[in-house]
């Protein structure tokens, strides 16, 4: 008996048109926009507008595929949201809101939550679930990412986040669909980084209270990321970040019992330095991968944001193998591997 295999139909990435360049970042961030190209790896990068939310992105990615692959919504059988929790409201389901605004009436619809790593989980989450399942024949992914507008430009501790972009992402699964197989999936979490970078205030924890609120300087720093220990993540991040990377990678090679070499990889959006070094560690040349010096760190859409130039640029052909590395504060690593084409 044949194993099912689950293989993706397309994907569609959304991108705000609007950009900043390294030199307007320079003016907000203070930092000189040689040092913003060179080390951090940011040409320029996307801005968001007003309609540029999580859901709202996710659903204009989605419908999007939709229309690209003359796919009808009724034949949805469930829709993940796998994008960011810091969305258009709070306490809200953005799954549902999706399927709603595409009228996807016959699929249930949920969120989950995994930062930056959020796209490769996604992948074996669905994935799994349509093995176990044989009513889940197609399947929606479909991601936002906003929290690029929680990064405080002020505060230098948080420069590794100034490349934070909001985009949004949709990938259309289907059980026995034999092409883009997807293969199998690593994750590494890392908990000693639980706390290191976090919405502070406005939680049950530590609500906005009124002596907050009346002043202008901290209602503004409340409304941003936190980071208690600036000093010691960076230390650890510098001792603990490669082998969590290349360790989701191994995994995934090994459970794949993958037995011929990766041929492309996706990377999160890192400095260049980092993002080198873990090709160098894979034994991979820089032509088997895209650096997103243009786009900027669009979360959990940079897989298949990297995907989407690699095949393109030709560097994916039929029958490649695609590693999708993703990572995310927490800290996540996570990959997932597929075989593109047939």
């Amino acid at each position: 008996m044949n194993q099912t295999q689950i293989g993706i139909v397309d994907f569609e990435v959304y991108l705000p048109e609007e950009k900043i360049t390294a030199e307007a970042l320079s003016e907000l961030v203070n930092i000189p926009a040689e040092v913003l190209r060179n080390k951090m790896g940011i040409s320029e990068k996307h801005v968001g507008g007003p309609e540029d939310h999580s859901a709202m992105m996710a659903t204009k990615a989605s419908q999007k595929l939709l229309e690209k692959t003359n796919t009808d919504a009724k034949d949805l059988d469930m829709i993940l949201f796998a994008g960011e929790t810091y969305c258009e409201y709070v306490c809200w389901t953005a799954a549902i809101k999706i399927q709603n605004v595409l009228g996807a009436d016959n699929a249930y619809a949920w969120d989950m939550g995994f930062r930056c790593a959020g796209t490769p989980l996604a992948l074996k989450v669905a994935k799994d679930m349509m093995i176990a399942d044989e009513s889940l024949k197609t399947v929606l992914i479909a991601g936002g990412n906003t929290n690029a507008y929680l990064i405080d430009y002020k505060d230098r501790n948080q420069s590794f986040m100034f490349d934070m972009s909001p985009a949004g992402i949709a990938v259309l699964l289907k059980k026995d669909h034999d092409e883009n197989i997807i293969l199998e999936t690593g994750v590494i979490t890392d908990a000693v980084f639980c706390d290191d970078v976090i919405g502070k205030w406005g939680g049950s924890l530590y609500p906005i209270d009124a002596e907050i609120a009346a002043d202008p300087e901290k209602l503004r720093k409340a409304k941003l990321i936190h980071m208690p220990d600036p000093e010691g993540m960076k230390k650890r991040l510098g001792e603990r970040s490669m082998p969590g990377f290349l360790g989701a990678v191994n995994l995934a090679k090994s459970k794949s019992k993958l037995d011929r070499p990766i041929d492309f990889i996706g990377i999160t959006h890192i400095n260049p330095k980092a993002h080198d070094a873990i090709l160098e560690g894979l034994s991979l040349e820089k032509s088997q991968s895209v650096y997103l010096s243009d786009d900027g760190h669009c979360g959990h859409v940079d897989q298949f944001l990297a995907l989407k130039y690699g095949l393109e640029q030709n560097k994916v052909k039929d029958g490649s193998i695609v590693a999708m590395l993703g990572a995310g504060t927490g800290y996540a690593f996570a990959c997932s591997l597929i075989k593109w084409g047939k």
